[in-house]
């Protein structure tokens, strides 16, 4: 027994050791993973990003106050299962992403059976297109919910808005969105193109998936989307016939044709309400009924909104009269140049639009105009509340007014969107009807709507942050009560936001172009928008550059350094804070150059440049505490801690370590279990085996709480070295199960490790 317990404390030893020497080779081979294993020899990615207090180059650190989203015990991973495949595809998440079923479809008989035949024979790729308005969405729409249940594990759905005003979405963004929708952890989702399209049809291999991608505009948008699995299907809608698509791909075209007379005539009649039970008009209406769906090109969107006017006017018009209203030659829209639009319904587009908005009251006219202003995807209520200058309870009066008028479609709760040749006569409108001084006073409304609910969701998200702006803004921006709502709403707008940005550039609000970026900065990290996080600071850095803002410059220059390393790229990380230090020290700001010290300590501790990495974590340390930082000092106190426990100085270690808890208590959760952590790691290479349990499960507690999921993967992986070192074995292998489900997870390589410590002790 004596024997047992004496090598259990030399194997409680070497892992403490091992673990320091892991740490370097952890760096250098784990791209945004440098910190994890850089504090306390290994910590959760990029931990030391959250030095930035100041700047915005938080990572995952926490406090009380700003408490993660407990894990949900349904979600599942996908990476690198232990399970066999089948068993593996069992457990994959089901995405169900079409979007609802439009009203008053009709029936389209024969493209139904066309589609459904196409399915029966495998086809895995089917273009439907046609001209503007002819109901290319809606079909697909209605189809793909029809066949939903032939394939069982899910439909992903896309609109590519591939023919609006503002860029189409590009395949990069379609994709990271669809392996989140896969449960794709966000560590491991990378930012190249092909990377991003391989693994995404690793995914999708061996399942039977349904997707829809709406409004496509050349083949180039498509390619990367289409999967390699046989029994995926994969729908694009688009108005070009994309014959690249067709002659390279093997797309089985479809086009779409206007409906049939009897058709148009069934759907003008089921929207206006007119023809009674027997869906008949009176005899004298006929002839008129005839004429004015053929002047409308027999165009689902123009009959629609046709029928929506005589609706309204509860048939007090005589269908004579609008028959030959659209018999006149209207002018064309000038805008639609191009697609293909010939013959009458063409010519009386802008004229059937008119009727519709003609009819609006004026704050739903104004509404309309003012919305097409918006450069995002879509439009949320309290975001059409801002643009507009009027209030919530009035904006959602004035929205149903617009839906119920068919010039506007509810896409989700309280979001909503233009059909794209509404939203070119809306932009059309605006321009006639608004000054400039107008357009840019609504234009500068919804920004700083984004801008001010934005910081509010940063100051729930990282309290203790220095934010853009002085205070929490009052309504319109939306406040939240925690983190998971904060988060909820970066999610929903992230697309709309990172537009924001640009129309921000493109209109010269550079302060909303710096300001707006910095805000976002901690969401993207905690969502793994490295992409993202790193283009907006790009620009931030350009716009408070523009307007000698060097406050703001410095600070978008450090997010632009943390951005980089987070993409692996410590030379450009090292070169961008060195900027930034060098204007806080121009400017006098010496919080921000003791930040900024301490970010260049960690970026050389990644090139293992230790000892000039030591002298500027003791240079950043003194300076953070001249300005009672305590939550940088704790930072930068367990990086030095580090340091020192790699030199073999395990006393000095320990207490730096002590001090960086201290700091950190009731300040940082992430800081606090990074310590906690540290202090289990001196104790483990001490010898000390049970204290270095103590340690550790006390570091579990803390990151449970804010389901740090990179430092749980960590502390429990040393957890259960320790306790095989203490004889615990049975224990020791549960929570090194737990570390090694976690690490797949987050495809981490010390999965590998973890795994041979599991070999190792059932033999």
């Amino acid at each position: 027994m004596r024997l047992f317990q004496w090598g259990a404390r030399l194997v409680c030893v070497a892992a403490g050791t091992v673990a320091v020497g892991v740490a370097v080779n952890q760096i250098l081979n784990g791209g945004v993973w440098n910190i994890p294993w850089l504090v306390a020899s290994l910590i959760a990615a990029g931990a030391a990003e959250a030095l930035n207090v100041w700047l915005g180059r938080v990572d995952q650190l926490s406090d009380p106050s700003r408490t993660l989203p407990p894990p949900d015990p349904a979600r599942r991973r996908i990476e690198r299962s232990p399970y066999p495949k089948d068993e593996r595809s069992a457990s994959l998440p089901t995405p169900r992403q079409l979007p609802r079923l439009v009203h008053h479809f009709t029936d389209r008989t024969t493209e139904v059976t066309v589609l459904e035949g196409l399915r029966r024979d495998s086809s895995d790729l089917v273009l439907i297109s046609g001209l503007p308005g002819v109901g290319k969405t809606a079909l697909a729409i209605h189809w793909t919910h029809s066949v939903s249940e032939h394939f069982p594990d899910g439909q992903l759905y896309a609109n590519l808005h591939g023919y609006d005003a503002q860029p189409p979405l590009s395949a990069k963004e379609v994709l990271d969105g669809f392996l989140r929708a896969l449960d794709v952890p966000a560590q491991r989702i990378p930012t190249d193109l092909d990377a991003l399209a391989a693994m995404y049809r690793s995914c999708v291999h061996g399942r039977r998936l349904l997707i829809l991608l709406d409004n496509a505009s050349s083949a180039e948008q498509i390619r990367p989307l289409l999967p390699s699995s046989a029994g995926c299907m994969t729908l694009v809608t688009s108005r070009s016939r994309l014959r690249d698509l067709v002659a390279q791909d093997g797309a089985e075209l479809m086009v779409l044709a206007p409906l049939p007379e009897a058709e148009a005539l069934s759907l003008f009649r089921g929207v206006a309400g007119i023809g009674g039970a027997l869906g008949r008009t009176p005899p004298e209406d006929d002839g008129s009924l005839v004429l004015l769906v053929r002047h409308c090109g027999y165009l689902p969107l123009t009959i629609r909104m046709a029928a929506e006017h005589v609706s309204e006017h509860g048939g007090g018009v005589p269908l004579g009269e609008i028959a030959a209203e659209l018999a006149e030659e209207g002018r064309r829209l000038d805008v639609f140049d191009g697609d293909s639009y010939t013959g009458e319904g063409g010519s009386v587009t802008r004229r059937v639009f008119s009727w519709s908005y003609q009819s609006l009251n004026p704050n739903a006219a104004r509404m309309f105009r003012l919305i097409s202003l918006n450069a995002g995807t879509d439009i949320s209520l309290a975001a059409a509340a801002a643009i507009t200058g009027v209030g919530v309870p009035e904006a959602r009066r004035q929205l149903a007014v617009l839906t119920g008028s068919n010039m506007l479609e509810e896409t989700a709760a309280q979001r909503f969107q233009f059909h794209d040749l509404i939203g070119t006569y809306a932009r059309e409108l605006v321009e006639q009807e608004e000054t400039v001084e107008e357009r840019h006073a609504a234009s500068r409304r919804l920004l700083s709507f984004y801008l001010n609910t934005a910081d509010n969701a940063d100051r729930v998200l990282a309290p203790q942050r220095r934010h853009v702006l002085a205070e929490p803004s009052p309504p319109p921006a939306l406040t939240f009560t925690d983190s998971r709502e904060a988060l909820a709403w970066c999610e929903s707008e992230r697309l709309n936001l990172m537009q924001a940005i640009d129309q921000a550039v493109r209109l010269g609000f550079d302060d909303i172009a710096w300001k707006l970026p910095i805000a976002l900065i901690y969401f993207f990290v905690l969502h793994g928008y490295r992409a993202n996080r790193y283009e907006a600071s790009i620009l931030a850095a350009e716009a408070a550059h523009r307007i000698g803002d060097r406050y703001g410059e410095a600070w978008c220059q450090t997010c632009v350094g943390g951005a980089a390393q987070a993409l692996g790229r410590p030379e450009e990380a090292l070169e961008r804070y060195q900027v930034a230090l060098g204007i806080c020290r121009e400017i006098g700001d010496s919080r921000g150059e003791g930040i900024n010290i301490g970010n260049i300590a960690e970026v050389l501790i990644a090139l293992e440049r230790f000892d000039e990495a030591r002298d500027y974590t003791v240079q950043s340390l003194r300076i953070l505490r001249e300005h009672d930082d305590t939550r940088s000092e704790s930072i930068q106190l367990t990086l030095l801690a580090y340091l020192s426990h790699r030199l073999g100085l395990l006393d000095e270690a320990y207490e730096q370590y002590e001090a960086a808890l201290r700091a950190a208590e009731g300040v940082d959760l992430q800081a606090e279990g990074d310590a906690l952590h540290g202090l289990g790691q001196v104790c483990a290479a001490q010898g000390e085996c049970a204290a270095a349990i103590g340690w550790y499960r006390r570091s579990l507690e803390v990151r449970r709480r804010i389901d740090d999921q990179p430092g749980l993967a960590r502390t429990l992986a040393d957890l259960g070295t320790a306790l095989a070192g203490n004889g615990e074995v049975p224990a020791a292998c549960e929570a090194l199960n737990e570390s090694l489900a976690l690490y797949e997870a987050l495809g981490h390589s010390s999965a590998d490790a973890v795994r041979q410590e599991l070999h190792r002790l059932s033999e």
